[in-house]
C-alpha cells in the first residue's frame, strides 16, 4: 500500500486559503460598487435641482421639463443609465425630482 504524501495536505490547505481570500475580495468589490450607486443617483438629483433653482433665480419660474434644462442650462447626465421623474406642479413651486438607475 502507498504511503500518503505529506506535502499534499499543506498544498491543499494553501489552495483553500487562497480560494477563500479571492472569494472574500470579490464579495467586497461587489459590495463597494453597489454601495456607490445611491451616491451617483443623488449627484444626478442634485445637478437637476441646482439647474432648476438657477433657472428660477434667472427667469422667475421653474423649467417645465428636463429638456429645457439641457438646452438652456447645460445640464448633462446619461439618460441610458438613469431614469428620472420631473414633475412640475406650478411654475413657482419646486418640482419633484426622482432619479433611479436603470
Amino acid at each position: 500500500m502507498k504511503k500518503p504524501d505529506r506535502n499534499a495536505i499543506p498544498t491543499i490547505l494553501l489552495a483553500i486559503v487562497i480560494l477563500l481570500l479571492v472569494v472574500t475580495a470579490l464579495i467586497g468589490i461587489s459590495r463597494f460598487w453597489r454601495g456607490a450607486d445611491p451616491e451617483r443617483t443623488d449627484m444626478v438629483v442634485e445637478a437637476i435641482r441646482k439647474a432648476a433653482v438657477q433657472c428660477y433665480a434667472l427667469e422667475g419660474s421653474y423649467p417645465p421639463d428636463i429638456s429645457y434644462l439641457k438646452e438652456h442650462y447645460g445640464l448633462q447626465f446619461d439618460e441610458n443609465r438613469y431614469a428620472y421623474r420631473y414633475e412640475v406642479f406650478a411654475s413657482n413651486i419646486m418640482p419633484e425630482i426622482e432619479v433611479h438607475e436603470r
